[in-house]
């Protein structure tokens, strides 16, 4: 997505925040036991995965611990055979969007930003300079008393943490690829 895309994104969920925010149709197909390739919404889908990761790191950072670790365990978890993934799987931007957006340790190595990788960063950026606006504008705040001040940023991020879990999709989810993109195709006619 562009910036406009993720300034849109940001705009819908954050500012307007509507309770039943729809952000369309996602076209899957199964791509095996665990897994689905996704033909119609990966820009959605690593935005919404983008998004997670900034407010992970405010909870971490807040010293929440427990909420970062349990939004992690919507990024990376075990699958039935106990071994961690991450749950939204790139190709093309591999290994850098895994080890530079996604981990929640510091990275292992070092990755080359490329264009897609550098457009990226840059919505992870954005969303980062967002959140923290939008939790630290609690410190000028004069009608909640400072001791008060951090249980209030992390019912904030909460807020903006719900705001992504609670978007409104329509899943379609076919056997095969090539049903999947027949679909797509259908659905964008």
């Amino acid at each position: 997505w562009t910036r406009e895309h993720v300034q849109e994104f940001w705009d819908d969920i954050v500012k307007d925040r509507p309770p039943d925010y729809f952000i369309g149709s996602m076209v899957v197909f199964k791509d095996g036991n665990q897994r689905f390739g996704v033909v119609d919404g990966q820009q959605r889908l690593t935005t919404i995965t983008i998004l997670l990761c900034v407010i992970r790191a405010c909870f971490s950072e807040l010293g929440a611990e427990n909420l970062a670790k349990g939004l992690h365990s919507l990024i990376e978890r075990a699958d039935r055979d106990s071994v961690t993934r991450y749950v939204l799987m790139t190709e093309t931007s591999y290994p850098y969007f895994q080890e530079e957006i996604q981990k929640f340790e510091k990275a292992d190595f070092s990755t080359e930003a490329q264009r897609e990788e550098r457009r990226l960063q840059s919505a992870f950026d954005f969303f980062s300079k967002k959140v923290k606006g939008f939790i630290d504008s609690i410190d000028g705040d004069t009608l909640i008393v400072d001791g008060q001040k951090q249980d209030e940023k992390i019912k904030r991020l909460r807020i903006v943490r719900d705001s992504v879990l609670f978007l409104k999709i329509i899943r379609i989810e076919l056997e095969n690829e090539d049903d999947a993109y027949l679909i797509f195709e259908t659905l964008n006619t």
